[in-house]
């Protein structure tokens, strides 16, 4: 599947098919041909069917339309649609109407890859039965989808089989335990571990129901608490009976808290359901060669992260790293670190680390790697990977320096309890992956991880601890002596050492408590001396009132804090997470070596209040002096991004992805400041447009990559991620990023005209103001084709993919309810009035419906001036239209555009000839935020922050350009070009500069 993989990237013209066919297992070709005025290229050929490959902007719906079409001409085919630019491929059968399989070509699953092998023709089949076959594959639910759909459905049932009193969570999470259990023993049977044979399970519950027996009661307890969680020598009864089992320890095969307090045995049919419907339909293989129908554990981290409902994945910003890019960010973090470690340049450090050289093995043995976020383990998977490659180039064996990469090196943190079971159930996996045991008694018992993989908030805890908090380091010490016995501890000897740590843990969290408790007390101390304090004439100071009520706040805080401190003594236990008391050994040294991941990107509006005022408290980069609105709120990312760096080793190293707009926000602001001036950048790059990044959701990502201190002189910073020459070469100097202002991440010399343009001119927000259009709140209730309503009422909506280069297309209608002046009309006629009845209940929950009629639209004032210049907030490149003359009166911009309105038609006609001169466009295109497929946002800060010379909107060189229509569009944009460059004062080779770096050619790939 690798190779697949390679060669799917590879692809970048129609040839390149060949090549993917060649590697499927289909005789390669290359002969052009055209159907229907379509030009083709025959790539391949398989026991008759021809393999046809096109270009096409919509990759899907290419492909099927030429499939549709050959198979009414009775022509059978297999056809490949190639997007190069989405870097897109769909793959559809001129068989039926199937569906097309659309590929991304830079970043296929397993399942999309696993379909693909299925394409290859078997020997001796002929054409139909061929193209039969592939429209099958094609139009079959993947495996790993099926698997998904099965999975989900059974977890769901038995949540609802659990007991009514437990809460949801609870529910979840033990039904969870319950399969995540079984479906470990399905990948241990495939290795022969259990009791030799590789139908292990069918045969047990086979058995039992022939005998009318309880399949929970009577195979699962006894396999799991009697047989797996105890060595041979121990076993009694039933557990003997099980033949040769492997201990497996590891704490999967523990009875858990929750199952000591509700009763969780599932009923028989349940468990039948579960065996018939979902275990034995699939075969379970840890091997990397499996079959069509097999599922291996590189697929589960996709399954798994989509086993959260779709609610708690928008609420917790929740989404799958893709592994490519979970990998390079791994790199990027694992070379930083080692630019620390070896006091090295960068890419010596990348060098050192691609060769696993033995400084980089020894600089690495002992690092501490932290994700905060870890939801299904994706980079803690990923970090056992690349530390347990380095040490077996050290001559370990792999599975060995798995494990002991898992006793030392790895640590994970999630708030969800099912996201912490999945990546321990993925990691244990990868421990027994490549495990050469042959025998049950070979096994070595799994590693326990819930000492390292914790459930657990890591911005908040209740108790209010700041993180400079320190324990002493012999307690700290004996704390991780305790845990990294625990790893490994099986049998007899563990149950004292999780006592023995759990009291370590105690101990660590009174110390803090204790310590919060002195601090609280002394700025009390400090408060009453303050007032009690003479005055130069011997009088005492008033307390105030701010002074009355600080004094009272810290005298609250001190009660609640003895009483937390008093609970916990009272109660034995810790009962929330807390990294300076659960991981304090680490603290003792100072941090995590290298902190890493892809955390939560929840906006501001997602949040509950209360949250958002203990993010402010708590986090200075996530304050917003001033802020007005959801918009200019902080995504919760940004409090993560603080805490890495604050969880990081004063010499450690961070790794994280983040929004990419961080670079431009406002409400960035403190962060960037803080980033430039106290961390040494070693890369900033916007992976919006890169291959590796493609999300299950429509996300604009950055990597951001540092290392604690001071960056030396003259230090640049990547703009992009990688170490080739060409990605290694595009830098920024640190320096320029200093002072919190928008990080422009593109070349010196582009970046010294933009900060000269800043300087030398004013901006174009000066002059005008930038209003977004028409909000609806209830786009279906007032936009269609043709809308049943008096005809008068009707307009054109203009929407931002309307707007072009000095005009605008008229393709959907707007019911226009409001007055010349922009107010709603009091009252509607009848056919309107019918319209917008039937829409009562729904207008009147529209968000900004807070007063006014029902039918009433939002923002109608700048959208209905005369003298309108109108652009998309979301394009590839700026293009905006003047709506002065009278025959665009009928023209209304919505909230997919952004207005300014002028003086007069000439001010608005030269405004938009100058936002649409490619120069200009350029300098927008810099400072705009990035979107999907090469778009970007043009919002009003963007366009705002524009120069604009006084001068400009006098020429009257402009007025011709804006109404040429007797030149073609090269040579306007030439005209248009040489204005603003001449009043901007830019060279050619500034502008071809400038125009590269906008394209996206040198800084957005």
């Amino acid at each position: 599947m690798d190779s697949l993989a390679a060669l799917l990237r590879r692809i970048g013209r129609l040839d390149d098919l060949s090549a993917l066919a060649a590697g499927i297992g289909v005789e390669a070709e290359r002969q052009p041909l055209e159907v229907a005025g379509t030009p083709l290229l025959q790539v391949a050929h398989g026991n008759g069917v021809p393999w046809l490959g096109l270009l096409g902007n919509d990759a899907e719906r290419s492909a099927t339309r030429l499939a549709r079409l050959l198979c009414r001409r009775g022509h059978p085919a297999l056809v490949l649609a190639l997007d190069p630019d989405r870097r897109l491929l769909a793959v559809a059968a001129a068989f039926g109407t199937g569906r097309a399989l659309l590929v991304r070509l830079d970043a296929p699953d397993a399942i999309t890859l696993e379909t693909l092998a299925r394409l290859r023709p078997e020997t001796g089949a002929g054409a139909l039965a061929t193209l039969a076959r592939a429209a099958d594959v094609l139009m079959a639910e993947p495996v790993g989808e099926r698997f998904f759909r099965r999975f989900r459905s059974t977890l769901e049932t038995m949540e609802a089989a659990l007991p009514d009193a437990a809460s949801a969570a609870e529910r979840r999470a033990l039904a969870l335990l319950q399969l995540t259990r079984v479906l470990f023993l399905y990948f241990v049977q495939s290795k022969g571990w259990l009791d030799g044979r590789t139908d292990f399970l069918a045969r047990q519950v086979d058995e039992l129901l022939r005998r009318r027996r309880s399949l929970h009661r009577d195979l699962l307890r006894p396999l799991f608490f009697g047989t797996l969680n105890r060595p041979a020598d121990e076993r009694r009864g039933r557990a003997r009976a099980f033949g040769a089992v492997p201990f497996l320890n590891g704490g999967l095969f523990e009875p858990h808290p929750l199952e000591r307090r509700w009763c969780a045995d599932l009923p028989t049919p349940l468990w039948r359901q579960a065996f018939d419907e979902l275990f034995e339909r699939f075969r379970f293989t840890v091997a990397e060669q499996r079959g069509a129908e097999s599922i291996a554990p590189d697929m589960l981290g996709h399954v798994f992260e989509r086993v959260m409902v779709p609610e708690d994945r928008r609420r917790t910003g929740t989404f799958y790293t893709p592994a490519g890019l979970v990998g390079r960010i791994l790199d990027a973090g694992l070379a930083a670190l080692l630019t620390q470690r070896l006091r090295c340049s960068l890419p010596e450090a990348e060098r050192q680390l691609a060769a696993q050289s033995p400084p980089a093995q020894a600089a690495l043995r002992d690092v501490t790697m932290l994700d905060p976020a870890a939801g299904s383990g994706a980079f803690l998977l990923g970090g056992l990977e690349r530390l347990a490659a380095l040490r077996a180039a050290g001559g370990e064996l792999i599975t060995d320096a798995r494990r002991r990469v898992l006793q030392r090196n790895l640590f994970g943190v999630d708030v969800s309890a099912t996201a912490v079971r999945l990546a321990e159930l993925r990691l244990w996996l990868a421990v027994v992956a490549d495990d050469p045991a042959d025998c049950a008694a070979a096994v070595a018992p799994l590693p326990n991880l819930d000492c390292l993989v914790r459930q657990g908030d890591s911005l908040l805890d209740p108790a209010g601890i700041w993180p400079t908090a320190r324990a002493g380091s012999g307690a700290a010490t004996e704390l991780g002596r305790l845990r990294d016995q625990l790893v490994t501890a099986s049998g007899p000897a563990k149950p004292p050492l999780v006592r023995a740590l759990r009291r370590a843990e105690l101990r660590m969290a009174d110390a803090q408590l204790e310590l919060r408790v002195d601090r609280i007390a002394a700025d009390v101390r400090e408060s009453i001396e303050a007032a009690r304090a003479p005055t130069l004439f011997g009088e005492r100071a008033p307390l105030g009132r701010a002074g009355r009520v600080r004094l009272g706040v810290l005298r609250r805080e001190l009660r609640a804090a003895r009483a937390l401190r008093r609970a916990v003594a009272r109660d034995g236990e810790l009962p929330w997470f807390h990294y300076q008391s659960h991981f304090a050994d680490v603290f003792a040294r100072g941090g995590f070596d290298l902190v890493v991941g892809n955390p939560p990107w929840v906006r501001a509006e997602e949040l509950p209040a209360a949250l958002r005022i203990r993010l402010a408290a708590r986090y200075r980069w996530w304050r917003t002096a001033g802020s007005v609105g959801y918009a200019h709120r902080p995504d919760l990312s940004l409090a993560f991004l603080e805490r890495a760096t604050e969880l990081a080793a004063a010499d450690g190293a961070i790794a994280v992805l983040v929004p990419a707009k961080i670079t431009t926000a406002g409400y960035a602001t403190r962060a960037r400041r803080a980033l430039a001036a106290e961390l040494t950048l070693h890369a900033v790059a916007d992976l919006t447009a890169d291959r590796d990044a493609a999300f299950d959701a429509t996300v604009y990502p950055l990597v951001l990559v540092a290392t604690r201190g001071m960056p030396p002189p003259n230090h640049r910073v990547r703009t992009r991620l990688g170490n080739d020459p060409a990605r290694a070469a595009s830098t920024v100097a640190q320096a320029s990023l200093a002072g919190g202002a928008p990080w422009l991440l593109a070349p010196d010399a582009v970046r010294r005209l933009v900060v000269r343009l800043a300087t030398a001119f004013p901006t174009l927000g000066a002059a005008f103001r930038a209003r977004l259009g028409v909000k609806t709140g209830a786009n279906g209730i007032f936009l269609g084709i043709a809308p049943d309503v008096e005809p008068e009422l009707l307009r054109w909506a203009l929407r931002g993919r309307d707007v072009e280069r000095f005009g605008a297309v008229r393709r959907l209608r707007l019911i226009w309810t409001h007055g010349a002046d922009g107010a709603p009309l009091g009252s509607l006629p009848p056919r309107a009035a019918r319209h917008f009845a039937r829409h009562r209940a729904r207008l009147l929950a529209r968000a900004d419906q807070v007063a006014g009629l029902p039918w009433q639209l939002f923002r109608t004032g700048p959208a209905t001036a005369s003298h309108r210049v109108v652009w998309a907030d979301l394009d590839r490149r700026l293009r905006a239209v003047a709506l002065s003359d009278p025959t665009c009166a009928d023209l209304v911009p919505l909230n997919s555009c952004y207005v300014i309105v002028g003086a007069s038609a000439t001010e608005a006609s030269r405004l938009t000839a100058w936002l649409n001169a490619p120069l200009v466009g350029a300098l927008a295109r810099l400072g705009a935020a990035p979107a999907a497929a090469g778009f970007a946002r043009f919002n009003a800060g963007c366009i705002s922050r524009l120069p604009l010379p006084p001068a400009a909107l006098a020429d009257p060189r402009l007025d011709g350009c804006a109404g040429a229509t007797d030149i073609s569009p090269e040579d306007r944009d030439a005209a248009l070009d040489a204005i603003a460059a001449e009043h901007l004062a830019v060279t050619a080779r500034e502008r071809r500069a400038l125009a590269l770096v906008a394209s996206g050619a040198d800084h957005r790939r």
